[in-house]
């Protein structure tokens, strides 16, 4: 009796993990599409700065004030409006000599001031960082390229990787006499965004790129690919899983 017990026990196992003939498989195929929008910036913000030095802290305050009159009156001559023209506090920094393991008395003060210059035309951009230089600024800590309309161009190049991704199932299933059903799950990839065109030799040399605080901007990843010069490359990476029929 007890033979007989386990050997039904075993058949049982075995139809619940063996498939009975002809049941359907579970198949499915899973891609990635990308896509890039190309865009021309709208808007650049550049951040530049004054620093001067003395080892009179007086003398190094006024040589600052001084730069940053005449940097004011020139950029603000080229049209700028003092609202796109943004202040950083006045930092003052000590120097002391290090000797023989340890710092000596003050020896001089670093005076350093920084502006955020909003411009709203980008063919003045060159122009400026020239006119800024030339009139007191010493260093280019940073350069904005944006565009307002982020969001839309962003949602369109997401369309594209979308259709991308399933332009490529269809074109791998076709291969093995196989047919694309509905989605499964779709996820999106991290997009990015970045500008191509400029290079800086200047001090404090501006690499950094970033849009406003939802909109970043950041160095494009290393694909090779050549962007158009004075173009913003907003990007898109979306991944899908269909059904295969």
């Amino acid at each position: 009796m007890r033979r007989h017990t386990v050997a039904a026990m075993v058949v049982l196992f075995l139809a619940l993990v063996i498939p009975a003939r002809g049941a359907e498989v579970d198949r499915s195929i899973s891609t990635t599409g990308e896509a890039t929008v190309y865009v021309v910036p709208d808007k650049v913000v550049v951040n530049i700065g004054i620093e001067t030095y003395d080892a009179d802290l007086d003398k190094a305050k006024a040589a600052n004030e001084d730069a940053a009159k005449g940097l004011l009156v020139a950029i603000t001559g080229m049209g700028i409006e003092k609202k796109d023209i943004g202040t950083d506090v006045l930092q003052v920094d000590l120097h002391r000599r290090y000797v023989d393991g340890h710092y000596e008395q003050i020896d001089g003060y670093f005076v350093r001031r920084g502006y955020s210059v909003t411009l709203k035309d980008v063919k003045m951009f060159e122009k400026f960082v020239d006119t800024a230089l030339k009139n007191g600024a010493n260093a280019i800590q940073g350069v904005s390229f944006m565009t307002t309309d982020l969001r839309k161009y962003r949602d369109q190049a997401r369309q594209m990787a979308i259709k991308a991704a399933k332009e490529k199932s269809v074109a791998l299933a076709k291969e093995l006499d196989m047919a694309v059903g509905k989605p499964r799950t779709i996820s999106e990839g991290s997009g990015y965004a970045y500008f191509g065109g400029y290079r800086w030799g200047y001090s404090g040399g501006g690499g950094g790129m970033s849009q406003n605080a939802m909109q970043s901007i950041s160095g494009p990843p290393d694909t090779g690919e050549n962007l158009p010069l004075g173009q913003i490359a907003v990007q898109a990476s979306v991944s899908v899983v269909f059904d295969l029929q």
